[in-house]
């Protein structure tokens, strides 16, 4: 037996790529081309294609950029150049439910002879129907984000206007940057703009009379706002839009009678798996030297395979303050029909998640573009809630065609969405969530999406206390003297305000919290003190002051404290949204912060005995001290965000024991 027999006996998965045709792998992409007169065929030899087992057959979509500022989506193209000459061809290519890895690049450098140029342009399909948001200026993608690949964004403009373009990226809502601009085509005289000059950029702002706003994601939203400024509106708009973005890139283009295109390369960061299965928006702006601006936003779903079948949450990494307070969440579930022949129902059973209410659901928009049913049209939609958290919607009596239909040209006429949006339940757990997706296509299996997970970000939260201390046993005192005879005390409890910082609570997990607040007590005495002694004593209803002898004198005081109490080390766990506790230590230094003593003479005399008061004077007050003490404590209300009852119980020994009633709320 030779040594790949045993290779294969012991380590069959060595051979199953092998198996299977994955040594097509090692082939290099590569582009031919044969012209038939005047007209270029593009074919492409790529990897065989390796799907995912149980799964969809795979399959590729393409992009040819022809190096004279055309482009096609078509498998195999024809392309007619108009001037003779040297182009450099490159297919970017997307593989879709495929296992393996993205082929290569190719290129070729296409020589064009004279006698096989045409003198009359042909468009593809994809440039004919590219304008279909607003016919001036639109964006679009040749491929999902996936993290550690590259994609194209397509700028297509049609205008007889010169301007600028501004292409905005990598949101602030997001964590981390995550595509990096690589070049860009320049078929059409493109100049790349320098932006550091902030009055330059206002200045062109205050110009626009107004903007024409769209969106899409493949295929359009067919969402379409037209807006009116005054100069000032201008520049707060387009300040607000560029300032929600951290890059932001900008070229010139010149007055054309055609439709000019420039293919726009970007690298995706591998960090930006940190928001995969979350929905990003690219903005592109076209500023004509005069009239109004035209606003085009992308949007564009982070994934982890090129699945044109997915469910995707516009922002994964989320705010939990703010969604607590019943804001929305957009959702997006795409679909494309890969078949032959046309689609006439689908169903999207989506699956949200329990934290969320589907009876919030309001549709955005959708694609195909129907009425509801309610309508009583032929071609519709209906949606209703199945069982606690599923959102069944339904698309009735439509023609959505098959991606591998041969008089499809359109690919984006093959897929579908809707686009939605739902808010949380009142009780919100600070835990991640997610949703998933069964898709329908009439009666065939059903295509399972992704997972569309939400997060949310980490956070701190201010918290603040007001209540009231009461000690359990009186602390220690060193500042009443080494007295025998028994004193008549009262300890008087006082309020406490405080504030404190914590991580914005997670869910069943410990956590930290770091609090700084202050307390008030007092201590009333009355003793009576006895020894001889003699005061000075003015006799009533003259002015005569005489030495007089005292054998007694009660004297009653009073002490105020102000205790600061830092809590360095305090653990903390929340049992469910309404029930926590916690465990820790907090160091406390007390003040004394006023002393005030009156003393009450027997004093004898030559006619009886009487009594008189005199206030004392004190020059210093006691020392300060410090102290060290553990504690339990026990949260009842709102533990995440919002008010809640506490109840502390502090152990210290010598320095008292004491519990603490307060109110507290979480920001």
């Amino acid at each position: 037996m030779g040594i790949k027999h045993y290779l294969l006996f012991f380590f069959p998965s060595l051979f199953f790529f092998q198996a299977h045709g994955r040594e097509a792998d090692t082939v290099e992409a590569q582009i031919a081309v044969q012209f038939i007169r005047e007209q270029a065929v593009f074919t492409a030899e790529l990897p065989v294609l390796q799907g995912i087992p149980g799964g969809r057959q795979p399959f590729y979509t393409y992009l040819w950029d022809f190096g004279d500022g055309h482009f096609s989506t078509a498998e195999a193209p024809t392309h007619v150049y108009t001037k003779s000459g040297d182009y450099d061809v490159t297919l970017y290519t997307v593989s879709n439910y495929d296992n393996g890895p993205r082929p290569k690049r190719p290129t070729r450098k296409v020589r064009v002879e004279p006698g096989n140029t045409g003198a009359q342009k042909v468009t593809s399909a994809a440039e004919q129907h590219f304008f279909s948001s607003n016919g001036i200026f639109q964006l679009t993608k040749n491929a999902n984000a996936l993290p550690g690949e590259d994609m194209v964004v397509v700028a297509g403009i049609k205008t007889k206007e010169k301007g600028k373009v501004f292409l905005l990226t990598n949101e602030k809502i997001f964590e981390s940057p995550g595509f990096v601009y690589t070049g860009q085509s320049t078929y059409n005289g493109e100049q790349l703009l320098q932006l550091e000059d902030s009055k330059m950029l206002q200045g062109l702002w205050a110009a626009v009379p107004g903007a024409t706003v769209t969106q899409s994601g493949s295929p359009d939203y067919g969402i379409r706002e037209e807006l009116q400024f005054t100069e000032k509106e201008a520049i707060s708009y387009f300040s607000d839009l560029y300032g929600s973005y951290n890059t932001v890139t900008a070229y010139d283009v010149d007055a054309a009678t055609d439709a000019q295109f420039s293919l726009i390369n970007l690298a995706i960061t591998p960090e930006m798996l940190t928001d995969t299965n979350a929905t990003v928006t690219i903005t592109g702006v076209f500023l004509p030297e005069t009239g109004p601006a035209t606003v085009h936003r992308l949007d564009v779903p982070i994934v982890t395979s090129h699945d044109p079948n997915k469910m995707s949450l516009k922002q994964s990494r989320l705010s939990y303050r703010a969604l607590s307070r019943r804001k929305e969440l957009t959702y997006k579930v795409q679909f494309q029909n890969d078949g032959e022949g046309d689609a006439k129902n689908i169903r999207l059973e989506i699956e949200l998640p329990e934290a969320l209410d589907p009876a919030t659901f309001k549709l955005l928009n959708l694609y195909p573009a129907v009425d509801s049913c309610a309508t009583e049209g032929l071609s519709c939609y209906q949606y209703h809630i199945k069982g606690v958290d599923t959102l069944v919607f339904q698309f009735n009596n439509i023609a959505l065609p098959g991606s591998k239909a041969p008089d499809v040209h359109d690919k984006d006429s093959t897929r579908g969405f809707i686009r939605f949006t739902v808010q949380p339940r009142k009780k919100l757990p600070n835990r991640p969530f997610r949703g998933q997706t069964n898709i329908f296509f009439d009666k065939n299996e059903p295509i399972t999406t992704n997972f569309a997970t939400g997060r949310f970000r980490k956070g701190f939260s201010p918290i603040v206390f007001a209540g009231y201390h009461h000690f359990l046993q009186s602390p220690e005192r060193e500042d009443i003297g080494n007295v025998d005879n028994p004193a008549r005390t009262n300890l008087k409890n006082g309020a406490l305000l405080g504030v404190g910082l914590a991580p914005i609570a997670p869910y069943r997990k410990l956590y930290w919290q770091v609090e700084l607040y202050a307390n008030t007590y007092s201590f009333t005495e009355s003793r009576t003190i006895f020894e001889y002694g003699t005061i000075q004593y003015r006799i009533p209803d003259s002015d005569r002051i005489q030495t007089v002898e005292y054998e007694r004198y009660d004297r009653d005081t009073e002490t105020k404290y102000l205790q600061l109490r830092i809590v360095p080390l305090h653990i903390r766990y929340n049992f469910n949204s309404w029930f926590s506790a916690g465990l820790g230590a907090l160091a406390n230094v007390t003040f004394n912060t006023s002393h005030r003593e009156e003393r009450t003479y027997n004093l004898i005399l030559a006619n009886g005995e009487t009594t008189v008061q005199q206030p004392q004077k004190v020059d210093r007050l006691p020392a300060s001290r410090l102290g060290l003490q553990p504690f339990v404590d026990f949260n009842f209300g709102r533990t995440y965000l919002g008010p809640v009852l506490g109840l502390r119980y502090v152990y210290g020994g010598n320095q008292g024991q004491f519990g603490q009633l307060y109110a507290a709320w979480r920001l």
